[in-house]
């Protein structure tokens, strides 16, 4: 699968504005994927789900902070690669970030 990595320049970015990109990135990735996002305004986490799976449990959490998406053990194994996916492309973030 081919990533669209959103490259932006942080050298004159805040920590806050490089978090804020690399949420916002995520987020549009995560859509493409066909997933809808859940936020529930904790500010923490939010949650990942495709309407196509009857299961709560097959929805994809988000930390927001430390921009790591995590699932159950049993969840489906589409929704652990799709996981899988979503980390791999924070980690393509962060890489253009930090270049």
């Amino acid at each position: 699968m081919l990533y669209l990595v959103i490259i932006k320049n942080s050298n004159n970015m805040t920590k806050t504005e490089i978090k804020k990109h690399i949420n916002k990135s995520v987020y549009a990735f995560v859509e493409a994927l066909g997933y809808h996002i859940s936020d529930d305004g904790d500010g923490g986490r939010v949650l990942f789900y495709n309407p196509e799976f009857e299961n709560w449990d097959d929805a994809i959490e988000y930390h927001r902070s430390s921009h790591y998406a995590d699932v159950f053990s049993y969840a489906e194994d589409v929704v652990r690669s799709d996981a899988d996916k979503i980390n791999e492309f924070v980690r393509l973030v962060k890489s253009n970030l930090a270049a």
